[in-house]
């Protein structure tokens, strides 16, 4: 079952080295976590992984909300 989500989230950045940020929003009423977004900077950005970081993000972003 898919969840509806709000079109303004909360979310919190974290930055876990070698340029790569990964967001977490999270449904208001909840607090469940609803989107994940891996973002490269610097040097990441020029690496090829970034397409998989991104694929990554949407799959997760997918499962949390139940599609």
């Amino acid at each position: 079952m898919k969840k509806e989500l709000p079109n303004r989230r909360p979310c919190e950045t974290e930055d876990v080295g070698e340029g790569l940020s990964v967001t977490v929003s999270y449904h208001p009423e909840t607090n469940e976590p609803i989107e994940v977004f891996v973002t490269s900077r610097g040097k990441a950005s020029d690496n090829p992984m970034r397409d998989a970081l991104y694929n990554l993000g949407v799959k997760a972003s997918k499962m949390m909300q139940g599609e």
